[in-house]
């Protein structure tokens, strides 16, 4: 009976440190959420606090190595997202960066989870950021196609001096999820 309460704290435990490495890629989502027009979601106050326990959670878990530099570094992904979905308006960027966030999740526990080599688990690391590239590229292209289908010419959509979405415009789901 002893082996069984071993097995189960292992698969706990296992679970808690991917869910601490998955804190400084999260937090680092809401810091890039906090940019934009209209008002993000995201108040200021809530974006350094977001910024800073990253940073402090990076440095403790990889101090502990419970986080590889592999990971380190991924979680700093959604600071390209941040070019990739600049100028876009809120209402979309922010289900844009929580989908894409959902998907570099994904690469995070399969890293995690996989009992292979280094190399291999690096590799889906590579794949789950190349799916998020693909799917934000195409996401912000869908964005940019149907601004232009609206009229917004020389104007970003809800920017100041612009006209904002009227809310007849096609869903973030759509535009994310077309091809």
């Amino acid at each position: 009976m002893e082996n069984v309460k071993e097995i189960r704290w292992a698969r706990l435990a296992s679970w808690i440190m991917t869910l601490g490495n998955l804190l400084p890629l999260w937090l680092l989502s809401f810091v890039i959420m906090a940019e934009g027009f209209p008002r993000p979601p995201i108040s200021r106050e809530v974006t350094v606090a977001s910024l800073v326990t990253a940073i402090v959670a990076s440095i403790v878990l990889t101090w502990k190595r419970w986080m590889t530099i592999e990971l380190l570094l991924y979680s700093l992904f959604p600071f390209l997202l941040l070019f990739t979905f600049d100028e876009i308006s809120t209402t979309y960027k922010t289900p844009f960066i929580i989908l894409c966030t959902l998907i570099l999740t994904a690469g995070v526990v399969g890293y995690q989870r996989i009992r292979s080599s280094r190399q291999r688990r690096c590799l889906v690391l590579l794949a789950a950021a190349a799916v998020t590239l693909f799917a934000a590229a195409h996401a912000a292209n869908s964005f940019w196609s149907m601004a232009s289908d609206l009229g917004y010419e020389q104007c970003f959509p809800d920017a100041h001096g612009c006209a904002p979405l009227t809310g007849q415009e096609t869903p973030w789901w759509i535009l994310f999820f077309s091809f």
